[in-house]
């Protein structure tokens, strides 16, 4: 079973969970993902949000991330693999994978294992902060559209961003109004990241999809 706790400046989430877990987690990532035509910019942005979950999810369960020794009620010692994620990257990551299955065939081991991760999630922002966590609990697979031709550099932006920003409560409590204002067409401010990027765009002579940041800050997690 997957296990989640929030770290200590706010900034996100460390999961836990075995190697089945993980590696079962990370088949239902791929699922939803290889189901996208990554050669169409309407659906390339979701493909590749879902393909950074998947590598984050691969390199936990290969043991390069975390590691922890986890004991049950029979005493045993057991490998519990896991990583950390940005709390805006996982809310997007887990917008996508419900946004999109809802499109596709899915097995109930896809859908417990999306149940579960939403789960621990929710756990996880009510640990931290259940102030916080009422505004950004809803915005599950509901409310929250983060499809389209500039998920993906939109993600990157926001993660910048978010981690740029003092840690604490304060931070955390806004995290539902920068997904909304970020991904948000109808926004002031997603306007002003699409024009930025329409400029950037013009100065590196290519099209706003195919942006992508190389520079990010370090995190305080």
């Amino acid at each position: 079973m997957l296990q989640a706790t929030p770290t200590k400046n706010g900034t996100g989430i460390s999961i836990y969970g075995d190697y089945g877990d993980l590696n079962s987690l990370y088949d239902t990532v791929h699922h939803v993902a290889d189901a996208l035509d990554e050669s169409n910019i309407y659906q390339k942005g979701a493909h590749m949000l879902l393909l950074n979950f998947a590598y984050e999810l691969r390199h936990a369960f290969q043991g390069t991330r975390l590691i922890q020794q986890v004991s049950f009620d029979d005493e045993q010692s057991h490998h519990y693999y896991g990583f950390q994620l940005v709390w805006t990257d996982l809310l997007i990551f887990i917008n996508t994978l419900r946004e999109n299955a809802g499109f596709i065939m899915t097995d109930r081991k896809n859908q417990a294992n999306l149940y579960m991760l939403e789960y621990v999630t929710e756990q996880a922002l009510l640990k931290y902060d259940a102030v916080g966590a009422a505004d950004i609990v809803p915005l599950f697979g509901r409310g929250l559209s983060t499809g389209g031709e500039m998920a993906f550099i939109i993600y990157q932006t926001l993660h910048i961003d978010f981690v740029s920003m003092p840690g604490g409560k304060a931070r955390f409590r806004k995290i539902a109004q920068l997904l909304h204002s970020y991904f948000s067409s109808w926004s002031p401010e997603n306007k002003r990241i699409i024009q930025d990027l329409n400029h950037s765009a013009r100065v590196h002579g290519c099209e706003i999809h195919e942006l992508e940041f190389r520079d990010f800050p370090e995190i305080k997690w």
